[in-house]
C-alpha cells in the first residue's frame, strides 16, 4: 500500500502491520516474484517505512528461511530492523524468523534451517537489539516453541489460520502453509503461565 493508505488504516484503528521481505537477496526475490505486485524488490523492501511515516504503531518484519543463505537473510533482516527502530523512535519494531513449511504445491526449500541455526539466529538477534521484539509463529512445533520463550521471545502466535480469507467463513480455503502447533490462545496462556512468565494480551492505550 501507498503511504497515504496506511494513514486511512491508522485513522481507522489498525495498530500494526507484519510484512516480510520474504528474502532480502534481490536475484532470488526476482526469481520467486517473476510478476505480479510484489515484484518491485525496492517497494516492496519500503513498506514498513511507509507505515511507520503514516503513524503505524509496531512494525514486524522479517524474511522466509529457506529462500536463500539463513545467515545473509538473519543479517539483512537484522539491519532492516535496526534502521527502522533508529529511525522511528516511537515505533515498536519486531523480526519474525519464520522457517518454510509444506504446503499445496509443494515448493522445496533451498536450503535447510535447523533448529540450531533458528536458536543461533535468535540469539544473535537478541543481543544485537535488546528493545527488539521477536514473534514465533505456530509454523514451529510446540517443543521448539516452548523452549524458544525462554530464550527472548516476545509474542507468539496461537489459533492460527493461513488460510486466505480463512476468518471470513469461505469455504474450500487451502492454508498457506501447514501450521504444526495448532494449540489455541487458552492453551497457550497456560503454557506461558506454566515456564513462569506472564502472557500480556494488550501492552499499549491509544489515545
Amino acid at each position: 500500500m501507498a503511504e497515504d493508505e496506511y494513514a486511512e488504516l491508522v485513522s481507522a484503528g489498525v495498530d500494526s502491520l507484519t510484512i516480510y521481505q520474504e528474502v532480502y537477496n534481490e536475484e532470488v526475490y526476482l526469481e520467486v516474484h517473476p510478476a505480479g505486485p510484489k515484484r518491485d524488490y525496492r517497494y516492496r523492501l519500503d513498506t514498513p517505512e511507509r507505515a511507520c511515516r503514516a503513524g503505524i504503531r509496531s512494525v514486524n518484519v522479517g524474511a522466509l528461511l529457506g529462500l536463500h543463505d539463513w545467515r545473509t537473510e538473519a543479517f539483512f533482516t537484522g539491519l532492516h530492523a535496526n534502521y527502522l527502530q533508529n529511525r522511528y523512535t516511537d515505533v515498536e519494531v519486531s523480526i519474525s524468523p519464520p522457517r518454510m513449511r509444506p504446503y499445496l504445491g509443494g515448493f522445496p526449500p533451498r536450503v535447510t534451517v535447523t533448529d540450531k541455526n533458528l536458536v543461533q539466529y535468535i540469539l544473535a538477534y537478541r543481543l544485537f537489539m535488546p528493545r527488539g521484539g521477536i514473534t514465533i509463529s505456530t509454523r514451529e512445533s510446540p517443543e521448539l516453541r516452548e523452549h524458544l520463550i525462554q530464550l527472548g521471545a516476545t509474542k507468539m502466535s496461537a489459533g492460527s489460520c493461513t488460510a486466505v480469507g480463512g476468518r471470513t467463513g469461505a469455504e474450500n480455503s487451502t492454508g498457506q502453509f501447514d501450521i504444526s502447533d495448532e494449540r489455541d490462545v487458552a492453551a497457550m496462556t497456560r503454557v506461558i503461565y506454566n515456564h513462569g512468565y506472564q502472557p500480556v494480551f494488550k501492552d499499549w492505550q491509544m489515545i
